[in-house]
């Protein structure tokens, strides 16, 4: 069975880096593997959202679905997302099932307001951005830390050894 493994935590923890070397190293084995990422998809399919509630809810559906759709193909399929809240982890795991392989990217508060990426930690604090879309961030639940990683006790290098752990426990033709 294809899988959908999907990277989630606050902006600047280290998803999409990770994300994107997962799925290199998916292509450089010939495993068939789709990625999404939760900006790209607000630039695109989800750009008539707005930020409310109920829009990020309904875009982590319209993630959720895609993915869907794309593992029913026999693609693997790599997320990219904040999903800071419950509901929005909760909507992915209603639509993908046993498909999903959540995949906890954490770093503290303050270490990704130094990092800040995308300058939304510098904007929110200058009044140029209402709030942060990662706040609140709903702690992950028990099911949802299975596959931790810390991208301040480890380098890039070691996260990235870990995610291809837990993937080659997830797919039986992916070899280290």
């Amino acid at each position: 069975m294809t899988k959908v493994f999907w990277f989630f935590g606050r902006s600047g923890a280290g998803k999409t880096t990770l994300a994107k070397r997962l799925h290199h190293a998916l292509q450089d084995r010939k495993i068939p593997v789709f990625i999404l990422d939760g900006d790209e998809m607000r630039s695109g399919l989800s750009s008539d959202l707005g930020f409310t509630s109920e829009a990020r809810l309904e875009n982590h559906r319209r993630i959720a679905e895609v993915s869907k759709l794309a593992a029913e193909q026999g693609l693997n399929v790599v997320v990219s997302t904040m999903a800071p809240q419950h509901s929005h982890r909760d909507i992915a795991a209603r639509v993908l099932g046993q498909r999903l392989v959540w995949i906890y990217v954490h770093a503290p508060l303050d270490v990704c307001i130094q990092r800040d990426p995308k300058g939304l930690y510098h904007r929110a604090q200058t009044g140029k951005l209402d709030r942060l879309l990662d706040f609140p961030f709903d702690v992950p639940r028990p099911q949802e830390r299975e596959n931790f990683i810390d991208t301040v006790a480890q380098n890039v290098e070691g996260c990235s050894h870990s995610v291809l752990e837990l993937v080659q426990a997830c797919l039986s033709d992916f070899v280290i």
